[in-house]
C-alpha cells in the first residue's frame, strides 16, 4: 500500500493533467529535440543523489527547466522517466563494480519515487500558475512564483517520504532529520534548475544547453566518485570483517567442537545459510561431523535438511537449495569439508567470495589443532602422551598442596597382553589397546573438563588416570568400574574372541604423605604390581606401609612389606 499510493496517484495525475489548460506548454512547443535534451539532462543529473536518499537528488534541477519550457505535464513525465532510467543505470554500474555493496531495493521503490516526482512536479506547476501575475504568459515568470513552486515540489516529496516511512513502520518514530535532509538538497537543486530555466527563456537555449551539459557532467563525475567511494568503503568493511573473523577463528582451540562452533559463527556473518555442516576427515583424528539448523544450535552428527528452502513472504518462485560445499585441504591432504545449505533467493555473489576468503583461516585453525593433537596425544589410542601427563601431575600436586586439596593417581595395565600379541598378532594387540582407551576416554568426556580428569598412555599396555579433588575410596570405586567395563568387552579378531582383563592400582594424596608427585605415581604403581601378584583382574588402593585395600574393604599386606615398628619422629634435637 505504501508503494501503490505514489505510483497509482502519480500515474493518474499525469493522465488527467492535460485536461487542465494550465498544464499545457505555456512558453514553448514540445519539440522532440527539446524533449530528448531535457530527458537526457534529467537522466544524467539523477545519477547523483546526495545522502543516498530516496529522492531525485541532482535530477531535481531538470524539473523546473521542463516546467517552465514544456509545462507541468511534460515535467512530470520527464522527472518520472529520468528517475527510472537513472536507477537502472545506477544498478548496472553497481553490478559491474568489484566488491560493491549488494542492491537490496526492489523496483517497486523506484516506481514509487517516480510517481512521487510526477505528483510533486504537477503540484509545483499548479502552484506556479496560481501564484503568477495575470498576463505573464509568454514571458519569464517572477522569482516568487518560481520559489513557491520549488517549495511545493519539496513539500510534496517530503510528505510522501514521511508517509511512506510511517506506513511501513508504524511503531517506530519518524526520523525527521534523516528524511528532511535530502529534501533540502533537492530544494537547492531546484534553485539551480530555476536559474538554468530563466537563462533559457532570456538568453536562449545556447547558454542554457551549455549550463545543462556542464551540470550533467558534474553529476556524472559526482556519481562516479560516490560509487568508487562506496566500493572502497565496502571493500574496507569486508577486509575488517575478514580480519576480525580470522582472529576469532585463530583463537585457542579446546577441541574440534569449539572449532566447528567458531566456523559456524563466522560463516553466519558472511553467508545467509539455513543449515550448516562441518566434517572432520583427517585420518589421525577420525571422522566427526557437526551440524546446525535454523535454530543455530551446534550438534554432533549428520544434518537432515528439508528438500527445499522455506517459503518467503510475498510471491517467489519455488527453488531448490544451493549447497555451498568447500573442501578444506592442507599440503594436498583433505582434512575437512564444509557444507552450507543456502536459499538462492537470499544468496549474493559477494557473500560467496567472503566465504572463500575465510577458508585459509579455517584450514589453518584445523591444522594447528592437528599439530597440537599430534604433539600431545598418542597416535594409536588418542590419549594424552606421557609428557602431558607429567606436566598435569606436577600442576595438580602443586594445587592440592597449596590449597589443601586432594588428588588420586590410577595405574591400569592389561593382563597377559604379551599373550594377545603372540597368539593373535600385534594388530590384535593394537585393537585391544584402542578398545581399552575408548573406555577411558568416554569416562573422561562424561566427567567433563571441570572435573579435572586426565587419561594418558603411560607406555606399552599401561595407562594412567589422574583425578582431581577425589578421595581414595572414590578413586577405588572408579577403578573397579573401569575393570568391569574392560572385562565385559566383546573384542573379536578375525572371528576369534579375545578376552581382556586389567589390573589397577590407586594412590591418593594427602591420604599418603609424599613430597613429590612422582612418589604418588610410584605408590600407585606399587598397588598395581600387588594387584597382579594377588591374581590380576582386580583394583587395589595403596594405604601405606605395604597395605592395600580391596573394593570390599578388605585390607591385605604385601609379602615383602617392611616389619619395622612405627618410629615416632623426635620433636626436639
Amino acid at each position: 500500500m505504501a508503494s501503490l499510493l505514489p505510483i497509482g496517484g502519480g500515474l493518474l495525475a499525469l493522465l488527467l493533467a492535460p485536461l487542465w489548460t494550465a498544464m499545457t506548454p505555456p512558453l514553448a512547443q514540445a519539440s522532440p529535440v527539446l524533449l530528448a535534451g531535457l530527458l537526457l539532462a534529467a537522466w544524467a543529473t539523477s545519477l547523483h543523489r546526495p545522502f543516498d536518499a530516496p529522492t531525485p537528488g541532482a535530477g531535481t534541477l531538470a524539473v523546473p527547466v521542463a516546467l517552465l519550457t514544456l509545462g507541468a505535464t511534460a515535467a512530470g513525465w520527464i522527472g518520472a522517466v529520468a528517475v527510472v532510467l537513472g536507477e537502472l543505470a545506477r544498478r548496472l554500474l553497481r553490478r559491474r563494480a568489484p566488491s560493491a555493496a549488494p542492491e537490496r531495493r526492489h523496483w517497486a521503490r523506484t516506481f514509487e519515487l517516480a510517481g512521487a516526482v510526477a505528483l510533486a512536479a504537477l503540484v509545483a506547476g499548479a502552484v506556479g500558475h496560481l501564484t503568477s501575475a495575470p498576463g505573464t504568459v509568454g514571458t519569464a515568470p517572477g522569482l516568487v512564483p518560481l520559489a513557491l513552486a520549488g517549495v511545493a515540489f519539496c513539500v510534496v516529496l517530503a510528505a510522501l517520504l514521511l508517509l511512506d516511512k510511517k506506513l511501513r513502520r508504524p511503531a517506530l518514530p519518524i526520523p525527521w532529520r534523516e528524511s528532511l535532509q535530502p529534501v533540502l538538497a533537492d530544494l537547492a537543486a531546484w534553485g539551480v534548475g530555476s536559474a538554468v530555466a530563466v537563462a533559457a527563456l532570456r538568453s536562449g537555449w545556447a547558454v542554457a544547453g551549455v549550463l545543462l551539459a556542464g551540470f550533467a557532467l558534474l553529476a556524472l563525475e559526482a556519481a562516479r566518485y560516490a560509487l568508487r567511494h562506496a566500493t572502497s568503503e565496502q571493500r574496507i568493511d569486508d577486509l575488517e570483517r575478514l580480519n576480525r573473523a580470522s582472529r576469532r577463528i585463530a583463537g585457542q582451540e579446546a577441541g574440534l567442537g569449539d572449532i566447528a562452533e567458531r566456523m559456524r559463527i563466522e560463516c553466519a556473518n558472511v553467508v545467509p545459510f539455513q543449515w550448516f555442516q562441518f566434517e572432520m576427515l583427517a585420518r589421525e583424528s577420525g571422522h566427526h561431523s557437526w551440524w546446525a539448523g535454523p535454530d543455530r544450535v551446534l550438534r554432533e552428527g549428520e544434518p537432515q535438511p528439508p528438500a527445499t528452502p522455506p517459503a518467503l513472504p510475498g510471491i517467489h518462485r519455488r527453488s531448490q537449495w544451493r549447497i555451498l560445499e568447500r573442501a578444506l585441504e592442507t599440503d594436498e591432504r583433505l582434512v575437512g569439508r564444509l557444507r552450507l545449505w543456502c536459499d538462492p533467493r537470499r544468496l549474493e555473489a559477494d557473500s560467496v567470495q567472503l566465504l572463500d576468503s575465510l577458508l585459509p583461516q579455517m584450514i589453518a585453525s584445523i591444522q594447528r589443532f592437528l599439530l597440537d593433537r599430534e604433539a600431545k596425544h598418542d597416535p594409536l589410542t588418542g590419549l594424552a602422551v606421557r609428557r602431558v601427563l607429567e606436566a598435569r601431575l606436577e600442576a595438580m600436586f602443586r594445587r592440592a598442596s597449596e590449597q589443601r586439596g586432594s588428588m588420586a593417581v590410577m595405574m591400569c595395565d592389561l593382563d597377559f597382553f604379551k599373550r594377545v600379541n603372540d597368539t593373535h598378532g600385534h594388530a590384535a594387540g593394537d585393537a585391544a589397546l584402542v578398545a581399552t582407551a575408548q573406555i577411558l576416554l568416554r569416562r573422561q568426556e562424561e566427567a567433563g573438563a571441570e572435573a579435572g580428569m586426565l587419561v594418558a598412555r603411560y607406555g606399552g599396555e599401561e595407562f594412567t588416570v589422574l583425578l582431581e579433588d577425589g578421595t581414595g575410596e572414590e578413586a577405588l570405586a572408579l577403578a573397579e568400574e573401569l575393570r568391569q567395563e574392560v572385562a565385559a568387552l566383546a573384542l573379536h579378531w578375525e572371528g576369534t574372541p579375545i578376552p581382556l582383563t586389567q589390573s589397577l592400582g590407586v594412590a591418593c594424596f594427602p591420604e599418603l604423605l609424599v613430597r613429590r608427585p612422582e612418589e604418588l605415581l610410584e605408590l600407585a604403581d606399587v598397588a598395581l604390581y600387588e594387584a597382579k601378584r594377588q591374581g590380576r583382574n582386580q583394583a587395589l588402593l595403596n594405604v601405606g606401609r605395604g597395605r592395600f585395600r580391596k573394593v570390599d574393604g578388605t585390607l591385605i599386606t604385601a609379602s615383602d612389606a617392611p616389619e619395622t615398628p612405627t618410629q615416632v619422629p623426635p620433636i626436639f634435637a
